[in-house]
């Protein structure tokens, strides 16, 4: 399976923390990646994950040392993906052992998600594990996806891609018949460890925020340069139900076309606004405010906010259930999405990428560029339907002769 999207490991993105939540406590609940949060990490999970090491390296007949060699080959590279305040103190026995220890049990737990170990999928954990017992995944679950969609704690993917050829990953990934999810949280951790991708996200994150924007703009779509183009967002666009009071009516674009698919398209009496399909499940609101924070983060790196400014468009279309409802109807909206209006509003403020300042200038100015549209169709019919009058005046004229004349001679 392959895939491509987005540049080679862009080296403006690093893993940085989102400094907002730093001191929030979060920390006790989730799971630690990385250098960022290790000070937050309670002592068991450590051990825990320690302990999912052995088994990985017994189960792939590899040693310690071993692999340690294989990440020595990469270690310049997968510290360049951290800030350099983070890896303070950290040398180079001690970030290899790191990038071992937490990017096996990462990839552990993602299988886990993905369905690995559910009935026909051996992994030989004993019923009573405390993380992988029977009932302890779906149990763990949530806080699995909430601790691997925490902004700042990341595992670089080049370090992933190299755990990746351990024996007992290799034997996860081929023997499985893989489906995609339609889940956008699982199929980021998809995307990410069973396809081939061609060009590497930074990390998961980053991988999850191509997904939205997608990789086709679609037919007639044109995606414009990175400009200095500032687009005045002092006005909302009007919500989905108003704009379907207006005559604008929705469409879904087809499943590979995300954000850069959006088209505002004008018929000679209509109009249509495109747009992606938006699959709401139980990990929907945890994924979008993921996206959030680390467009805010990379944002101070020069990196344009793609996929909030998707969100803040469809923030501005869903106030209220109505809008909801609206959407839902024609195939744009699709699963239980009751609190999508209260989770999107956290997208307000936002500043929109150039291509979608584009289709939010066209919503605005949709009855202006109707009557300009058409203002040369009626300018024809005006002209002739005043040839027409002529004509028939003509021929009025020409038959009232006839029939004088015609009189005359009788």
């Amino acid at each position: 399976m392959q895939n491509t999207f987005g540049p080679t490991y862009n080296t403006l993105r690093q893993i940085r923390i989102y400094w907002a939540e730093y001191h929030s406590g979060k920390f006790g609940q989730l799971w630690v990646f990385g250098p960022n949060y290790r000070t937050k990490e309670l002592d068991f999970r450590r051990d825990a994950k320690k302990l999912a090491l052995d088994f990985l390296l017994e189960k792939s007949e590899c040693t310690l040392p071993d692999l340690l060699s294989t990440l020595e080959d990469i270690e310049e590279k997968a510290r360049a993906t951290y800030a350099e305040e983070a890896l303070q103190n950290i040398d180079q026995v001690d970030f290899q052992e790191l990038m071992a220890v937490d990017g096996c049990f990462f990839l552990l737990i993602a299988f886990f998600i993905l369905g690995v170990g559910s009935p026909g999928v051996e992994l030989k954990f004993s019923d009573d594990h405390p993380i992988f017992g029977i009932g302890c995944v779906k149990e763990n679950m949530d806080m699995w996806l909430s601790s691997m969609f925490f902004v700042g704690n990341q595992m670089p993917f080049i370090v992933l891609e190299q755990l990746m050829k351990l024996r007992f990953f290799q034997e996860l990934k081929t023997k499985n018949e893989w489906k995609q999810p339609l889940e956008l949280a699982k199929r980021a951790i998809y995307e990410l460890l069973v396809t081939e991708l061609d060009q590497k996200p930074v990390d998961l994150i980053h991988c999850l925020q191509r997904l939205v924007p997608g990789t086709k703009s679609g037919s007639g779509v044109v995606i414009p340069i990175m400009g200095n183009n500032i687009c005045d967002e002092t006005e909302v666009i009007p919500s989905a139900k108003e704009l379907c009071e207006r005559g604008i009516a929705f469409r879904a674009l087809e499943k590979d076309l995300g954000s850069r698919g959006i088209h505002f398209k004008l018929g000679f009496f209509s109009a249509v606004l495109n747009l992606p399909i938006f699959k709401v499940d139980r990990y929907t609101e945890l994924v979008v405010e993921s996206v959030r924070k680390y467009e805010i983060v990379q944002g101070a790196q020069g990196i344009e906010p793609e996929s909030s400014s998707f969100l803040k468009l469809l923030s501005e279309l869903i106030r209220s259930p109505q809008d909801v409802e609206v959407l839902s109807s024609q195939g744009v909206i699709q699963g239980r999405a009751e609190g999508l209006p209260i989770f999107l509003s956290n997208f307000d403020g936002i500043v929109s990428c150039e291509h979608l300042c584009n289709v939010r200038r066209e919503i605005k100015e949709y009855p202006l560029r109707l009557w300009w549209k058409h203002k040369k169709l009626i300018g024809f019919i005006s002209m002739t339907s005043a040839i027409l009058l002529l004509i028939l005046a003509f021929l009025q004229t020409d038959y009232s002769v006839l029939g004088y004349n015609k009189q005359g001679h009788s």
